[in-house]
């Protein structure tokens, strides 16, 4: 059976509004949210004039310049990494505001939500690897640094994402002394998610090839 073609550059598009509707669906549920993405709500959460949208590249271009930073070396093309992040946030934020007048109180209701959530949420991580285009800051971290230093990816990752679990549980207990963003379902998704990844990517290289539209922009990347 031959593979259906798949743009690179069409895995970017859609994983730029999947991974937003699967974060604004999550927070409807209001059963935890990954590691990465808690922080930026808890903020969003706390700061009125803030939206959750903003406050992600935000936080994102800070990401950038750590990037830099340990790198010791900046590019032109990082920038593009905050491009996907201000693309990321208005989608998300547009995602927020088309479900507000969404309510979900049944726990059962909730937990599909959430694992529905879950699964998209590591479709557009797998999405984003068959791309050349940057994502967002946090992937573009991870990506940059095992690249330039050299490192494992695996430890990479884990101390990446050990570092934001860090920092959204201090930011919750800080700003609101209970948990929110950071819960039950933050410890299931840390589980979860790198098999999920795995699979959907797995799924997507069985099933298509997946070619650079823009071969000449690639280059650059």
């Amino acid at each position: 059976m031959s593979k259906k073609r798949l743009p690179s550059e069409l895995c970017w598009v859609l994983g730029m509004i999947i991974m937003p509707f699967a974060i604004s669906i999550m927070t409807k549920a209001n059963l935890g949210l990954s590691m990465i993405a808690a922080p930026t709500f808890i903020i969003s959460e706390k700061v009125p004039f803030l939206t959750y949208g903003q406050t992600e590249y935000i936080f994102q271009a800070l990401v950038l310049a750590l990037m830099c930073v340990t790198v010791k070396k900046f590019k032109p093309t990082y920038l593009t990494s905050f491009l996907s992040a201000i693309v990321y946030g208005s989608v998300l934020d547009l995602f927020i505001w088309l479900l507000r007048p969404v309510t979900i109180e049944a726990m059962w209701l909730r937990i599909i939500v959430f694992v529905l959530g879950m699964v998209l949420t590591s479709v557009g991580v797998a999405l984003f690897m068959n791309t050349y285009l940057a994502p967002c800051a946090y992937d573009y971290f991870v990506r940059t640094v095992v690249k330039e230093k050299q490192l494992d990816l695996r430890k990479v990752k884990l101390g990446f994402d050990f570092a934001f679990l860090i920092i959204g549980t201090a930011l919750t207990l800080l700003l609101f002394h209970k948990f929110i963003g950071v819960t039950a379902g933050t410890l299931v998704i840390a589980v979860c998610n790198g098999n999920i990844i795995a699979f959907v990517h797995k799924r997507i290289n069985k099933s298509f090839e997946v070619y650079n539209a823009f071969p000449r922009l690639a280059k650059h990347f």
